[in-house]
């Protein structure tokens, strides 16, 4: 049972990792004094370097979250489920 939880929960974190890149890049885009050029970044510099098509990359990142958050979901449900049946489980000993 707990190889499952250990499973489902690694199952569950890669399909909100797109998410939470972009919500990362997003919130470095400030202190990295980026500039937006519509939907590309531009002048993110990092230690003398230009980071620019990485951060627009990683802020466009979310779009990916269209296919797995519902992947996630469905994780989160089973993980929930699961985690119902032990506690049933548990409460009948």
């Amino acid at each position: 049972m707990r190889t499952a939880y250990i499973v489902l929960g690694s199952l569950l974190f890669l399909c909100l990792l797109p998410v939470l890149v972009a919500l990362a890049a997003l919130a470095l885009t400030g202190p990295m004094g980026c500039t937006s050029d519509g939907p590309a970044l531009s002048n993110c510099t990092l230690f003398g370097t230009d980071w620019s098509g990485a951060m627009t990359m990683a802020t466009m990142l979310h779009w990916l979250g269209i296919v797995t958050l519902p992947f996630a979901a469905l994780f989160a449900l089973t993980l929930l489920l699961l985690a119902l049946v032990h506690l049933i489980r548990t409460l009948r000993r």
